[in-house]
């Protein structure tokens, strides 16, 4: 008996030993997965951070204009104890950064740091593409960023249809508002809110910014500054520093007085076509009453 019970406590703490070394293996197992997980993620953020590093954008970066076609870089803002530094150089490991100056108020102190050493949490990249920029918080957004290239598939497709939409503008003729239909504009988008314009702005609000683009530009931006210069002679519009100008009250009494002469005009043509549509049925019905013009009886009683 005693035998039996030794024999099955011998099973029991063998089976025990087993199972618990199964169990160690499996932790391992998953640890070291784990492990290989953080040390390719780790791989995957370094190598987001030197792509970035590496195409460090000018000082001044232009947004419009011919300059704007060669922009495809990155501008990328780091934390260093809690304050923002510019990054503008990647040597090897090594990171030139110009670190926030309250002094200043500018990133002016230059500093060396390892990339190891940097926060990729408190990493803020602008990508630049031509006249487009986006901004990423976080290296994890950079990086769904540079696998799905989803922002630059984006970017390229609306200068695919911008390009379409400025050749179908070209297409068409600038027309220039008549003078007074010209006033009116002035007033109703510059007068009333005593906002002053250039002419720059002025054909930007009419035909928007593609006009800058249309081949007959030239010659539509010359009439327009021949209007506009006429109202400033006749005291509708006054030009002020810096070359703008702004809309001044003679322009409300000259609209309202020729609006008001055009509806007398339109009065008196309508007057006369009804003068004339009179005069003809009169004499039609002279001409019937002399015997000039016979016409059949509707209805003849004397059948």
């Amino acid at each position: 008996m005693e035998g039996r019970i030794r024999l099955i406590e011998q099973y029991v703490a063998g089976m025990v030993f087993v199972f618990s070394k199964n169990i160690i293996q499996t932790v391992s197992a998953e640890k070291a997965l784990l492990c290989f997980r953080w040390i390719m993620w780790s791989k995957i953020q370094m190598w987001a951070l030197k792509k970035a590093f590496g195409k460090v954008g000018p000082s001044r970066i232009p947004m419009s204009g011919p300059e704007c076609e060669k922009n495809n870089f990155y501008s990328t803002r780091i934390k260093l104890d809690g304050v923002s530094a510019l990054v503008r150089e990647l040597d090897m490991n090594k990171v030139k950064v110009l670190k926030y100056n309250p002094a200043t108020d500018t990133c002016d102190i230059e500093l060396d740091i390892d990339i190891a050493n940097i926060n990729v949490n408190t990493v803020e990249i602008t990508h630049y593409l031509h006249n487009y920029y986006t901004t990423y918080t976080g290296i994890n957004s950079f990086i769904l960023h540079c696998l799905t290239k989803k922002d630059y598939i984006k970017v390229k497709s609306k200068r695919i249809l911008n390009k379409v939409s400025q050749s179908l503008f070209n297409r068409k003729k600038l027309q220039l508002k008549p003078r007074y239909d010209l006033l009116d504009y002035l007033i109703e988008n510059y007068g009333i809110s005593r906002k002053e314009f250039s002419l720059t702005s002025l054909v930007s609000d009419m035909y928007s910014l593609r006009f800058f683009r249309h081949p007959d530009k030239e010659n539509c931006q010359n009439k327009l500054r021949m209007y506009v210069d006429s109202f400033v002679e006749s005291g509708e519009v006054s030009k002020v520093k810096g070359g703008g100008y702004k809309v001044n009250g003679k322009a409300i009494v000259t609209l309202e007085k020729y609006q008001t002469e055009e509806r007398r005009h339109k009065d008196s043509v309508i007057l006369q076509y009804s003068m004339v549509i009179l005069t003809f049925l009169l004499a039609i019905l002279a001409s019937i009453q002399a015997g000039l013009i016979k016409l059949k009886p509707f209805l003849d009683l004397t059948q």
